[in-house]
C-alpha cells in the first residue's frame, strides 16, 4: 500500500465469487510484446514504478503469457506482484521464482458462494510462503465462524509468520461503514490473534480514493 504499481488485469477466472465486480467486464486481446511495450510506455510517462501487478480475473490461468512477461519485466528492473485467488498451486510452482510479492486470497465459501477450497489453499500457501506473501480474507455478514477458524488454522499450520488482512466486503457502501460487519470482523480479528501475530483490518483503499 502506498507504492507505485502498474496494473495488468487478466479477464478470465475459474471461479465466480458472488461479490466479484469483474465478472461482466470483457477484456481485449493483446500480444505479450504489446503488453510489455504498454507497460514500459506507462513507466516512462508516469514512473518510476516499483511493481508490475498482475491481477484479474486469475493471472495464473495465463501461464504461457505470464511467465515470459514476468521474466522480461524483471529484466527491466521491475518487481513482480502477483494477486491471486490462492487456488492454482501447480501453476504457482511454475512461476514462484519470478514472484517478488504475492497477495493470496483465502476464499470462505459462506462469502463467495463457491465450493470449499481449503485443501488447495493449504497447498498453495506452502509454495507461496517461500516469497514475500500476505493473505487476504474478504468478509461479509454471511461469514461462517467455523469456516473462518478453519482458514485461519491453515495459516497457523503452514505459515504463521505471514500477515493476514481481513477486508470488509462492500455492499451499497464500503464495508467499513457497516457497524454490524465491523464489530463482527473485530471479533474475528481477536480470535485470529490468539494464534497469529499479524492480523489487520483494511478496507479497499482503491474504492475509498476513487481509483477504480
Amino acid at each position: 500500500m502506498g507504492e507505485r504499481h502498474i496494473f495488468l488485469r487478466f479477464e478470465e477466472c475459474h471461479i465466480h465469487c458472488k461479490y466479484c465486480d469483474e465478472l461482466d467486464k470483457i477484456g481485449v486481446e493483446i500480444e505479450r510484446s504489446a503488453a510489455a511495450e504498454g507497460i514500459l510506455l506507462c513507466d516512462r510517462k508516469d514512473g518510476p514504478h516499483r511493481f508490475i501487478s498482475y491481477t484479474g480475473g486469475e493471472p495464473l490461468l495465463y501461464l504461457k503469457f505470464l511467465k515470459p512477461l514476468m521474466t522480461e519485466m524483471r529484466g527491466h528492473g521491475f518487481k513482480n506482484y502477483l494477486e491471486t485467488d490462492g487456488i492454482l498451486y501447480k501453476a504457482l510452482e511454475d512461476v514462484i521464482d519470478l514472484c517478488d510479492c504475492i497477495a493470496m486470497d483465502l476464499k470462505p465459501s459462506s462469502v463467495t458462494g463457491e465450493k470449499d477450497f481449503s485443501r488447495e489453499h493449504e497447498l498453495f500457501l506452502k509454495i507461496a510462503a517461500r516469497k514475500e506473501t500476505f493473505i487476504k480474507i474478504v468478509l461479509s455478514n454471511e461469514i461462517d465462524t467455523d469456516e473462518f477458524d478453519k482458514l485461519i488454522d491453515i495459516v497457523v499450520r503452514t505459515a504463521p509468520a505471514l500477515t493476514v488482512v481481513l477486508q470488509p466486503l462492500s455492499g451499497k457502501t464500503e464495508g467499513l461503514y457497516d457497524p454490524v460487519l465491523m464489530d463482527r470482523i473485530m471479533e474475528l480479528q481477536k480470535r485470529s490473534l490468539r494464534n497469529l501475530s499479524d492480523v489487520r483490518i483494511m478496507p479497499r483503499l482503491h474504492k475509498l480514493i476513487g481509483v477504480r
